[in-house]
């Protein structure tokens, strides 16, 4: 049987990686509790996933480089298979973290999964490549955490067992229909990396990183507060259905996201990408975002919901832009070498961004309600600043 290609293989190992991931989201929060968690122990259990994935990603995308891809996917969704089968299992809080550190660790290897469409297409097909992931990420949190919510009325342990099983199909996929495509004549360093070599990149990847941190950021502090802001502004504070109706709505919103990355990604972005240069695509990507999160309080003000789910699917258009575009301009940055390390250091910025930008959207939002909107905002025009300055050949 001929094997899947390469963008196939990529999207089917993202799919049920993220998949499994967004499986967990609903019940996380509830089985913290059971445990005896305050809502701050609670915050800090999904950070520990991203934490794990903030220090790890760089050691995995330097093993891809040295010993190939597809070795590291093997034991990278080994780790996650165990991890969320831990978590099904867990009769501790302490066990919960364990199984959700294990889980992040395991859930470092997208920049490898990302180096595989690097090593398989000419820089000029990267970007519109790495749209695949895109696609995947945006089908695996709208169809996970449904079918975790699903799962959960079965048995609170359902997610994370279904989480497992999926990571099992996942490393199943991998071992028997996925081949080797990182070139064998081509070694690695064998420098064992840290998140400190980001010091000593050139400066025009190091920048291109932090851009990422930037976005990321602002894109998280939106995801930990828009919640929240709908209940403040479209649910009654007298309702005892209150916190029923806000979670109703904010799940509408967040599937006008996911919908709205899969058509940008999937169809919109690939096609620009053909005459619109990657560079240009990540401004034009920053300055949807920017607008789209300015758009939030004042949308909220005017009291129309219907209006308001606009402001998510600009959110959803602009991020569609900015990712593959990023991914592409990191992989044509890195060293033909060093792909997967790039890529993972870019990951790890993405990750440190999911950490700083929940943990300050709480207190944020207790000072004013749009504060964590308009901070983003600015994150956003301080990432553009990042850009006034671009090599001419990635133009």
């Amino acid at each position: 049987m001929k094997p899947p290609s390469p963008r196939l293989a990529v999207f089917c190992i993202v799919l049920l990686d993220v998949m499994g991931f967004g499986l967990i989201i609903p019940s996380q929060p509830f089985l913290a509790k059971h445990f005896g968690a305050t809502p701050t122990v609670v915050t800090l259990l999904g950070t520990t996933y991203s934490l794990a994935q903030f220090i790890l990603a760089p050691m995995w995308g330097s093993l891809s480089d040295r010993y190939g891809r597809k070795p590291i996917l093997v034991a990278t969704i080994t780790m996650t298979a165990i991890g969320h089968a831990a978590f099904a299992a867990s009769t501790s809080l302490v066990m919960l973290f364990l199984a959700r550190a294990l889980a992040g660790t395991g859930a470092a290897n997208i920049s490898t999964a990302q180096a595989v469409l690097a090593d398989t297409h000419e820089p000029a097909e990267r970007s519109r490549a790495m749209a695949i992931v895109g696609i995947a990420f945006g089908v695996g949190f709208v169809l996970g955490p449904a079918l975790g919510g699903v799962l959960f009325q079965i048995d609170h342990r359902a997610p994370a067992a279904c989480g497992s099983l999926l990571a099992l199909v996942n490393l199943v996929f991998v071992l028997t229909r996925m081949t080797e495509t990182r070139k064998l004549g081509v070694s690695g360093s064998r420098h064992v990396p840290k998140i400190s070599d980001i010091t000593r990149l050139e400066p025009n990847l190091r920048r291109l990183i932090f851009t990422t941190f930037l976005f990321i950021t602002a894109f998280a502090l939106m995801e930990q507060s828009v919640g929240l802001f709908i209940e403040q502004h479209w649910t009654d504070a007298s309702d005892p259905q209150r916190m029923r109706v806000a979670t109703n709505l904010n799940s509408i919103f967040l599937i006008v996201v996911g919908v709205t990355a899969i058509i940008a990604q999937g169809f919109l972005v690939r096609r620009w990408l053909k005459t619109i240069s990657e560079i240009r695509m990540v401004r034009l990507g920053l300055c949807t975002v920017a607008a789209s999160l300015v758009l939030i309080p004042i949308l909220g003000d005017i009291g129309n919901y219907a209006l308001f789910l606009v402001s998510g699917a600009t959110l959803a258009l602009g991020s569609g832009m900015f990712n593959p575009s990023m991914a592409g301009l990191v992989s044509l940055s890195s060293p033909v070498d060093r792909q997967g390390f790039g890529l993972s250091l870019n990951q790890s910025a993405a990750a440190l961004g999911r950490i700083v930008g929940p943990t300050t959207a709480g207190y944020l939002f207790s000072t004013n309600a749009s504060a964590p909107f308009f901070i983003g905002a600015l994150l956003i025009v301080l990432a553009l600043g990042m850009f006034r300055v671009v090599p001419v050949s990635t133009e």
